[in-house]
């Protein structure tokens, strides 16, 4: 950027969804408010549980039993007096293709494999530029897709994994320091993308382990055969779970 009040001005003009407002989406929604995006989207279906706490900052107790949406609006206000939110308490899913065309960018902080291909797959039809961000155990994952300009999530992994085959997030538990970092780290590169620069993980898989203390980034290319980067015929699928 030519200034800092240019970057300033850029980020007020930007527009980012967050699918999920849980371990990921919270912090990457409180970093992207107070770096100054100008409007926020919030879309999960969830209210806030006390099993959340421990790994949701953006949450208190006082908010167990509140649409997650409507608790982190509260949250977000006092932070960015001018930040604009748009809420929906519903499930992303392809119905919401026009809904994610208003939007310059979408962060994906869902918590299951099924709905990260879905928002892949809806991101790609409608042209947006998503960051996918995973978390599970002490391990981190990140990338971002270019829709049709570099590899998607289906070109990397192509189907979910049968019912079972991968625990949840509940099972195999999260440890919310990681959390925070993955939602973190997505917002920097949606900042990155919104400032109008290059994206620091497209066609790279970065991958944390925080246990281990160590990270790599694995080299992606397109699938010549992904259903979702090869066809438009991508919202077929039906809803994630």
């Amino acid at each position: 950027m030519d200034s800092p009040d240019a970057a300033e001005s850029i980020l007020h003009d930007a527009r980012v969804l967050l699918v999920g407002v849980g371990g990921i989406g919270a912090p990457a929604a409180h970093a992207l408010a107070a770096s100054g995006v100008g409007t926020l989207g919030l879309i999960d279906p969830d209210v806030v549980e006390v099993s959340n706490l421990h790994r949701q900052p953006l949450y208190t107790s006082r908010d167990v039993g509140v649409a997650k949406v409507t608790a982190a609006a509260e949250r977000l206000r006092p932070l960015a007096p001018g930040l604009v939110l748009e809420t929906w308490r519903e499930r992303f899913g392809p119905r919401h293709l026009s809904l994610l065309r208003t939007f310059d960018l979408v962060i994906d902080g869902t918590d299951s494999i099924e709905a990260k291909f879905v928002v892949n797959d809806v991101a790609v039809a409608a042209g947006v530029p998503l960051i996918h961000a995973a978390v599970l155990g002490f391990r981190v994952q990140l990338l971002s897709v270019l829709p049709r300009r570099s590899a998607c999530y289906r070109c990397v992994f192509e189907e979910p994994p049968p019912p079972g085959d991968v625990p949840s997030c509940e099972q195999a538990g999260v440890l919310g320091p990681v959390a925070v970092l993955a939602g973190t780290l997505a917002a920097a590169e949606a900042i990155r993308l919104a400032e109008g620069n290059e994206a620091a993980l497209a066609d790279r898989l970065l991958t944390i382990d925080i246990r281990d203390g160590r990270w790599r980034t694995v080299p992606l290319e397109r699938n010549s055969r992904c259903a979702a980067c090869a066809t438009d015929e991508t919202l077929g699928r039906s809803d994630a779970p």
